[in-house]
């Protein structure tokens, strides 16, 4: 029982893992699209439509981020406690 619920955990660390470092990506994609700048007339409105549309994207990334960032920690403790129980021999 023990093994085959920590195999499960380290495929859910895996996978929480891997969706960390997809997100940061994207992330760090947008940013790189997002620009300070100054909006002088009507012409270039679109302009300021497009940045603000990415500034929402990366707020809304940067929950999901945090979210996955607190799974991941919650699960890395318990991989560790599990760990630890074992080389305790306490399971």
């Amino acid at each position: 029982m023990g093994g085959t619920f920590t195999s499960l955990l380290m495929i859910v660390e895996t996978v929480l893992t891997a969706a960390a470092v997809v997100m940061f990506l994207y992330r760090s994609m947008l940013d790189m699209k997002e620009e300070d700048q100054l909006i002088l007339d009507d012409a270039e409105a679109h302009l300021a439509r497009e940045q603000a549309t990415i500034r929402h994207k990366v707020t809304i990334l940067s929950k999901y981020i945090k979210f996955i960032g607190v799974a991941w920690g919650i699960l890395a403790v318990a991989i560790l406690g599990l760990w630890v129980a074992r080389g305790l021999r306490l399971l």
